[in-house]
């Protein structure tokens, strides 16, 4: 199944990509080079941005995928609010359902208020990882957008996280769980490890080039489901009728 959610891949290309380009590999060398190009400008920006907030955020994207992407800086909840996305398809129970459209900023604003008390972020890194990429809030770009927010908040709270000594597959492994179960902490296990002082802004771009597995929650195994759907919104009932910690998120009305 094309992660086709605007309904004009035969016509427009992957997600109306300004060279209308078709072929994964092509999108997927193009789409980099927006990201490295914009890299330095994105982290200039997020680093004079006091405090982070959620137009932060598409701000972030939109300066990295802008030259690729017309609709960059654009939530799902903006440009598909009818759809459900899920990594695998919506009826495995071993895939991976993001937020819904309509609590994709209650989600990210929740990671950020986790980050917001120092002492807890450093102790729960994952944490706020597994939130903001469970708030999956663009169509494509998402890894790569929150690890430059995820960066940039670890450094104001005076800890960084190691990416070079990271797995590319346990890293990916332990965030789908952690998105899944995020009670189990799973996440945070594996990242503490690699918790290190923090570095100079100016290492970044070069560190951030070398990450692979960015990308590893977009394109391959994307899915899209109407949220008319009885059974996905099943889904979304059951989890929110989880109980939850307190001080997570309250629930949005549909």
């Amino acid at each position: 199944m094309t992660f086709d959610p605007f309904g004009d891949f035969e016509a427009a290309g992957y997600l109306q990509n300004s060279l209308q380009l078709k072929d994964p590999t092509e999108v997927k060398e193009s789409e980099h080079l927006s990201f490295e190009l914009s890299i330095e400008d994105a982290l200039a920006y997020l680093a004079k941005k006091k405090p982070i907030d959620y137009k932060a955020v598409l701000q972030v994207h939109e300066v990295l995928f802008s030259g690729f992407y017309h609709w960059a800086g654009k939530d799902r909840n903006e440009l598909v609010p009818h759809l459900a996305v899920f990594k695998g398809p919506y009826n495995d129970p071993q895939s991976t359902f993001f937020e819904h459209p309509d609590s994709i900023k209650l989600s990210v604003d929740y990671a950020l208020e986790l980050a917001a008390d120092k002492k807890r972020f450093k102790e729960q890194p994952g944490r706020v990882m597994g939130q903001l990429a469970f708030a999956h809030p663009f169509l494509d770009g998402n890894g790569r957008t929150i690890l430059l927010v995820f960066m940039e908040l670890c450094y104001r709270a005076r800890f960084a996280i190691d990416w070079s000594k990271t797995n590319k597959d346990d890293y990916l492994r332990a965030l789908s769980d952690e998105i899944r179960e995020p009670r189990e902490r799973y996440l945070d296990n594996y990242l503490k490890p690699f918790i290190v002082e923090i570095s100079s802004r100016d290492e970044w771009p070069e560190t951030i080039s070398g990450i692979r597995g960015l990308d590893g929650l977009d394109k391959e195994g994307i899915t899209y489901e109407s949220l008319d759907n009885p059974q996905v919104q099943q889904i979304y009932k059951t989890y929110r009728a989880q109980p939850l910690d307190a001080g997570e998120p309250p629930e949005s009305d549909d």
